[in-house]
């Protein structure tokens, strides 16, 4: 029986419930397409690939939190504008032999659940459970920072931010939306768009920092040398 520290993603679409029997099968099978996609695509940083294991809930089984985070983020805009809801739990996992998440057991799994239930109950995107309550607290809140910015997009400041993400300036965004680099930058400034980004990318280094104190085993090189600086 191998047991170690990885971090679970526990994953669901949010307002399933409330759909109709036609649309959520059709969102069913959206999601599961995805989920296809994305295990395809991260394979490399993917420890026991997403599987469905419930309705429209599914889980995965990550090395480490930079990989959750990556993983996460690709999920949320390959399924928009379909909303899904996270929770990532850290800590030790039982494998018993299993190559599925659900298969598998232990206290990763448990966080994983107690967070999505805190996503849920808080309407956040995600949340976090760790064996340290004080990285709760600091990532949950600046993951409740987030949602409460983007709560607020429209489906044009979702795509305007992510074409952002990929291109890297306002001239490239602009020249793909035919409008003027001004227009796209008061549009990302006025929605704050750029605090986001900081934040993702704060976040994805501390994340980094945590990776290398929690799952040093599961550390390339590179890596180490950039969380020893």
């Amino acid at each position: 029986m191998d047991s170690t520290f990885y971090t679970v993603v526990i994953g669901d679409v949010q307002g399933s419930k409330r759909l109709n029997n036609e649309f959520r099968y059709q969102t069913q099978l959206f999601i599961k397409s995805s989920i296809i996609q994305i295990n395809e695509e991260f394979q490399d940083k993917i420890e026991a690939p997403f599987t469905i294991t419930k309705g429209d809930e599914f889980q995965g089984l990550l090395p480490n939190l930079q990989s959750a985070f990556d993983v996460i983020r690709a999920l949320e805009r390959i399924t928009f504008p379909v909303q899904l809801r996270f929770g990532i739990g850290v800590g030790e996992v039982l494998k018993m032999g299993g190559k599925l998440p659900i298969e598998m057991d232990g206290p990763a799994f448990h966080r994983a659940n107690a967070a999505l239930t805190q996503a849920k109950r808080k309407k956040c995107w995600s949340c976090i459970a760790t064996p340290d309550e004080h990285v709760d607290l600091i990532v949950n809140t600046v993951l409740f920072l987030i949602q409460g910015i983007r709560s607020k997009w429209s489906e044009r400041h979702y795509r305007l931010y992510w074409n952002y993400l990929d291109l890297g300036t306002y001239r490239e965004v602009a020249e793909r939306e035919r409008v003027t680099p001004q227009a796209i930058g008061d549009i990302l400034k006025n929605c704050r768009a750029i605090e986001v980004k900081n934040a993702e990318e704060n976040l994805k280094k501390y994340f980094q920092h945590l990776d290398y104190q929690w799952f040093p085993r599961h550390q390339d090189s590179s890596v180490n040398e950039v969380a020893e600086r």
